[in-house]
């Protein structure tokens, strides 16, 4: 049922609770119209047999009555007078309507003798003792009738004659006692009557009123529901690459809006793939793709075969630019090497002069110390160029950084005090040139000391996770933008001031050629983390 219930569609869901609603409001006002009803009837009854009882009662003579009462058995004048007067009643009031009298002694603990009736059926159903044993009902109200001397209405009841509603009224004599009740009854199963009569006109009212309900529900939801229904119909139209769908239905409400934003959002779609098949033109793609495919997705694959020949054009690129710096660093390696190795040389043989004044020893110093920088610079270049001829082999990490971390502590200590810690215990191994992948640590260490000017930490990690070796070095430097980061290791840029920015560039190539790649995360004025992973071989 559930299930069945969920896959109902929003029309008939809305219109399944909405009715569910009016049914239960419905059945709950026909419960309330009914108590209220059976409330009113019986308080209607019991009003009138007040009144009746008040007018028997000032229509009997009280030494009639006492005299009656007094007789005990018998028959004697005033009691025939009674039974006179209470024909006359009877024949005045409807046949619902009975009333007698009744002593107060108790026969048996709770009967009670009737003295005086005109009720031939109650006479022949308890002649000849006329004892009356009434219910705990009747006997709790006849027994607060004579304590209270007041009339008292019992609550409707059931005996051998009948349903009842009675009033109990008592008769004092001189001195102030009650020596009888009046009991005057009301046939209650008028109320059972009319309750069954008020159940049969409120369903047949509820039901038409609920027939209308529904039928205005209906037309109404019907006519609320045409707008999301078109929306429901245009957004399938979309699915299926039907992109010059337009809404029809407008107005300021929510849903009026919803139509406009749905047919701002297709007339984007449409010059969204329009722009995708004049760039797989310009591009001059080819695409093998099923003629039984619909629109987005057909234009879907088509973007992914774009993306996918922008992305090799752009390796094309990287590689033509690469093989430029390569020409260049040959160029400069045949061009600027060796003359620098001839300055460097006759450098040196002044160096050893003992004739040189200080001042001019520190100036040869500064200009050896230039020409390594130099030499240095060629030796990034060069090692862009060249191919990667080493062989490679399996490489133990924790061995490679520990002897790095002690290296340049001291380099560290004295440069700007900055202390390094090392967090390396296991062993891992990975496949690659050792000496590349000292060089690549090397270049990302030592930019790390040199981005924290006034001190600070350098921390070293060496972890394995999910089958791969992670190498964390971080700083609490400088930081970078998130702009810059995404710049770092592109050719000629460097955020120092005398950088080239090939070191970083060939560390990212090293780490390419062993399956492996680098991840920064930096915040600027807080330091930099570079993360180097690679495949683990244990």
């Amino acid at each position: 049922m559930k299930k069945y219930i969920r896959n109902l569609s929003v029309f008939n869901k809305t219109v399944l609770f909405s009715t569910l609603i009016v049914v239960a409001l419905g059945v709950i006002s026909l419960a309330i119209s009914y108590q209220v009803q059976k409330k009113m009837a019986k308080e209607t009854l019991t009003q009138h047999v007040l009144i009746m009882a008040d007018l028997w009662r000032e229509s009997l003579s009280k030494q009639d009555v006492i005299a009656a009462v007094d007789s005990r058995n018998g028959t004697i004048p005033e009691k025939d007078e009674l039974e006179k007067q209470f024909r006359k009643i009877y024949e005045l009031h409807p046949s619902y309507l009975q009333g007698y009298i009744m002593t107060t002694e108790k026969f048996k603990s709770h009967g009670n003798k009737i003295i005086v009736t005109a009720n031939k059926k109650i006479k022949q159903s308890l002649e000849p003792s006329m004892i009356y044993y009434g219910g705990e009902e009747f006997y709790k109200s006849f027994k607060q009738a004579e304590q209270e001397k007041k009339n008292i209405v019992t609550s409707t009841y059931k005996d051998e004659f009948g349903t009842w509603i009675t009033v109990l009224s008592p008769i004092v004599n001189s001195s102030g006692k009650v020596v009888a009740i009046l009991g005057v009854d009301i046939d209650a199963s008028a109320i059972y009557i009319y309750q069954k009569r008020l159940i049969v006109s409120l369903v047949v009212a509820f039901t038409l009123l609920f027939t209308f309900i529904i039928v205005i529900q209906d037309w109404g939801l019907r006519r609320l529901m045409s707008p999301l229904g078109e929306l429901i119909e245009g957004i399938q139209a979309v699915s299926q690459g039907e992109f010059d769908v337009k809404l029809t239905h407008e107005d300021d409400s929510e849903l009026g809006n919803v139509h406009t934003r749905f047919n701002e959002m297709t007339e984007r779609l449409q010059q969204l793939f329009h722009q995708v098949s004049v760039t797989k033109e310009h591009l001059n793609v080819e695409t093998d793709l099923s003629h039984t495919k619909d629109g987005i997705t057909k234009a879907i694959d088509e973007l992914e075969v774009i993306m996918e020949k922008t992305r090799m054009q752009k390796e094309l690129q990287r590689a033509e630019k690469m093989n430029a710096i390569g020409q260049l660093a040959a160029s400069v390696a045949h061009e600027i090497r060796n003359p620098m190795t001839v300055v460097k040389g006759f450098l040196q043989l002044f160096q050893d002069n003992t004739k040189l004044s200080n001042t001019e020893l520190s100036y040869i110093h500064l200009m050896i110390n230039e020409m390594d920088r130099a030499e240095a610079i060629i030796h990034d270049y060069l090692s862009l160029a060249k191919p990667d001829v080493h062989q490679h082999r399996f490489i133990n990490c924790l061995e490679c950084i520990t002897s790095l971390v002690d290296l340049l502590s001291s380099y560290a200590l004295l440069t700007n005090n900055i202390l390094i810690e090392l967090d390396a215990k296991e062993e891992v191994y990975v496949r690659g040139s050792r000496n590349e992948l000292n060089q690549v640590l090397l270049n990302i260490m030592k930019n790390g000391i040199e981005a924290m000017r006034a001190g600070g930490t350098l921390r070293v990690g060496l972890y394995k996770r999910e089958g791969h070796v992670h190498i964390q070095i971080e700083d609490t430097g400088i930081g970078m933008t998130s702009e810059q980061v995404n710049r770092l290791g592109t050719a000629f840029y460097s955020l120092k001031e005398k950088g080239t920015g090939i070191g970083l560039m060939v560390s990212y190539q090293l780490v390419e050629q062993m399956n492996g790649r680098i991840e920064v995360e930096s915040i600027p004025g807080k330091g930099s983390t570079f993360t180097l992973i690679f495949p683990s071989y244990d």
